[in-house]
């Protein structure tokens, strides 16, 4: 219960903050979020994340061990389904949102050559 009423005391927030940012404009192109966003999907993060699950995993042995809380396995997959549970929650609105924008509007679609669709 304690997961679940923090997953959407989260949802709550998200949408709250991304619907502030969108009527403030900070989605269109040129803005800073867009050029972040572009920066993002040019690099890889794939060599950051294996670091930081390495760590991650140091962590959670290091304190199974100590305090002699569980198996490890155990350990490990109830942060990973936490941890993706609270990212899926956080990411949430945002998709919402494109998907939304992909019915009402048809320049948000790819036609059959792989271009983006005029308003026309």
């Amino acid at each position: 219960m304690v997961t679940l009423s923090f997953g959407v005391l989260l949802f709550i927030a998200t949408v709250i903050r991304f619907s502030i940012l969108l009527r403030k404009g900070k989605y269109r192109k040129g803005s800073k979020r867009d050029e972040l966003r572009a920066e993002f999907e040019k690099k890889t993060y794939i060599p950051a994340a294996i670091i930081g699950s390495t760590g991650l995993v140091f962590i959670i042995q290091f304190a199974v061990r100590t305090y002699n809380l569980a198996d490890i396995e155990g350990a490990i997959i109830t942060v990973i389904c936490f941890a993706v549970f609270y990212t899926m929650i956080f990411v949430l609105p945002e998709q919402l949102v494109i998907l939304y924008c992909k019915f009402r509007f048809k320049s948000f679609n790819f036609d059959k050559r792989g271009y983006l669709e005029s308003e026309d």
